[in-house]
């Protein structure tokens, strides 16, 4: 058993990133094929266009909403709502609303 107790630290703004996202690691992938994070985007804020060639991503829309676009697809998912993003997935992120959007992101190596 490991016991995370990192919630009330300052996450980051990872590269290919903007509008002042933070991703906050809650359960790091440090000996472990998953992560978990708590991804807060204000207005405007979001990730560019990529993929993962080896991850699996569930996004959790915790409070707000948040926009996905796979270049094929574009959806806004609100409070209480998910998404799974396979390997080679292309997706895109941004908050389109006023409020901040909260979304817990699981992420899995293949």
């Amino acid at each position: 058993m490991k016991i995370f107790k990192d919630g009330n630290k300052t996450g980051i703004t990872p590269p290919n990133h903007f509008g002042g996202l933070n991703v906050l690691d809650i359960v790091p992938f440090a000996g472990s094929n998953f992560a978990v994070q708590v991804s807060k985007a204000p207005k405007g804020g979001g990730g560019e266009m990529h993929h993962h060639d080896d991850m699996t991503q569930v996004f959790y829309v915790v409070e707000g909403a948040l926009t996905f676009d796979t270049g094929k697809e574009r959806f806004t998912l609100s409070a209480g709502q998910a998404v799974v993003f396979e390997p080679l997935d292309p997706h895109y992120t941004i908050n389109e609303q006023e409020e901040e959007c909260v979304s817990l992101v699981i992420s899995v190596k293949q």
